[in-house]
């Protein structure tokens, strides 16, 4: 994989982060404001970025069309979980 600029990193944490918390992609506008990004083209930019650099699959013919590609992230895609909180002492 090819190193990706302070922006694509951030973008990527985003995404990654975004579909762990809703369990679907963002939109172009969700990235924009997520990320304090001026312009859409800016995100498509980028975004198209990371498809070359093979880090993301997009149909551009969908809004929530990202697909993240397996083992190119930073938080590995885990089991379905679910979390349990602690109870006692």
């Amino acid at each position: 994989m090819r190193e990706l600029s302070e922006r694509q990193q951030n973008m990527l944490g985003f995404i990654e982060e975004f579909m762990a918390d809703y369990g679907y992609p963002p939109t172009v506008r969700d990235i924009q404001s997520g990320c304090e990004i001026s312009s859409t083209s800016v995100v498509d930019y980028n975004l198209k970025a990371l498809i070359q650099k093979g880090y993301i699959n997009r149909d551009a013919e969908v809004s929530r069309g990202l697909q993240l590609v397996q083992g190119t992230g930073r938080h590995e895609e885990l089991p379905d979980t679910v979390a349990v909180p602690l109870l006692g002492t």
